[in-house]
């Protein structure tokens, strides 16, 4: 007898293909990102996602990002340091009848050079509807111009290592 999901703790991914279009199928075809992108798409559809895997997005990171209770993924998943793996998704924790799942939100470079938008950043717009920066500097309609809004600042973390109980 297979053991299903549930009982090995592996969490079941979903990923909507309107959303997977505007963050992945952006990308150049067989760019490092994209053609990682798509091989680590089969497995998650597939086989789910092991909660050791996993990392907690920072509820307000140093760019002014708000992710508080979404988790992320190094990309390509695997054991390798995450120095080596430039890329990540960002998924929210849902539930219905079927039980836990994970709803991917972002796919992106997680710190890309000057002048492109990392997945955090991404998944910040997808959740607030605008970049981090955009908020920090939109007209203040109370007082009739911009007005900078600083985010605080969350504490600094340990190193991060996977292995969340959801």
């Amino acid at each position: 007898m297979v053991a299903s999901r549930r009982e090995t703790g592996v969490i079941p991914v979903r990923i909507d293909p309107e959303l997977w279009a505007q963050e992945v199928q952006r990308l150049r075809p067989g760019s490092p990102a994209r053609v990682a992108a798509e091989r680590e798409r089969v497995r998650l559809e597939r086989d789910g996602l092991a909660p050791g895997r996993l990392i907690g997005c920072d509820p307000v990171g140093p760019d002014g990002t708000r992710l508080p209770g979404l988790v992320k993924a190094y990309v390509p998943i695997s054991a390798a340091p995450a120095s080596q793996r430039p890329f990540g998704f960002v998924f929210s924790v849902g539930a219905d009848d079927g039980g836990r799942y994970l709803a991917l939100v972002a796919f992106g470079e997680r710190h890309p050079p000057k002048g492109t938008r990392a997945v955090y950043e991404r998944a910040h717009k997808r959740v607030h509807g605008l970049y981090p920066d955009q908020e920090r500097t939109r007209p203040d309609p109370a007082v009739g111009h911009t007005a900078a809004r600083s985010p605080s600042r969350a504490p600094s973390r340990p190193q991060e290592r996977g292995g969340l109980e959801l």
